[in-house]
């Protein structure tokens, strides 16, 4: 196996516009040989933020890039709060429907027009400029301004994911506390015995395959910690297991490995 502390170090360690160092004192590998299959592959990054610790499952496409898909509602949600288009987690944005969603129940449900709309109100140049700004990927808002995350050019690793929700977590993104406070309250909770998970799926198709996503924070009484999972199944493997809950389900289950170990 590639020495993932090497990786790691040297993609975390390099700042830019004076943003804090992201530590990264150990790596540590955890054992999910058992949820492997033929379907798809996956890989489990875990960062514990008290001791700088990664966990981790299958290095080979942790550095790997990949169309973000709706985790891009994450810095989506961000992006239209800081300029004022959304006020709090309870903002309808006219879509034209006879009940239309409220933010929360669009970031947790995956409502695709509420967010392409978002993006037409912020606008192609204020978008360009927040992805730069929070070193977002490769920060590639084209072709189009509202398929840019799903079917464009915008693609985002694992280990950005890790290094995106870090500056999320330490507030190092130059935003109003009030635009944290509202993406946090919006991310739904998803309990595994002693361990909440607040995370934010995605799913979306590249190069002949299902890229399947589950990003976010977790607690643990006083521990928190920052995941990112990604998988990968051909397109010839959908309809052969449920990809959409596999992605937690592997998340839940590395959290059990690391908690019990």
């Amino acid at each position: 196996m590639r020495n993932i502390v090497s990786i790691l170090v040297l993609l975390l360690v390099i700042t830019s516009c004076g943003l804090p160092k992201f530590q990264v004192e150990k790596a540590i590998s955890l054992d999910l040989k058992k949820e492997e299959s033929t379907f798809y592959s996956f890989s489990v990054v875990i960062y514990d933020l008290k001791n700088k610790q990664y966990f981790f499952y299958n290095d080979s496409i942790v550095n790997l890039p990949f169309t973000p898909a709706s985790t891009f509602k994450i810095p989506n949600t961000l992006i239209g709060l800081e300029s004022n288009i959304l006020k709090d987690s309870t903002t309808k944005l006219n879509l034209g429907a006879l009940d239309d969603p409220t933010l929360k129940f669009a970031f947790q449900h995956s409502i695709v027009p509420y967010y392409q709309e978002l993006a037409k109100q912020i606008g192609e140049k204020n978008m360009q400029s927040y992805l730069k700004q929070f070193h977002y990927g490769n920060a590639l808002a084209t072709p189009e301004l509202t398929t840019f995350w799903l079917t464009g050019d915008l693609r985002i690793s694992a280990l950005e994911q890790i290094e995106f929700l870090n500056k999320i977590e330490k507030r190092h993104l130059g935003l109003r506390p009030e635009t944290y406070e509202t993406l946090m309250d919006i991310f739904q909770e998803r309990r595994e015995g002693n361990i909440k998970l607040y995370g934010k799926t995605g799913w979306g198709v590249q190069d002949g395959q299902d890229i399947g996503w589950f990003v976010g924070f977790a607690e643990h009484y006083s521990d928190r910690y920052l995941f990112a999972t990604v998988m990968t199944s051909p397109e010839e493997a959908y309809g052969k297991f449920d990809f959409g809950t596999k992605r937690i389900s592997l998340t839940q289950a590395a959290f059990q490995q690391l908690i019990y170990r």
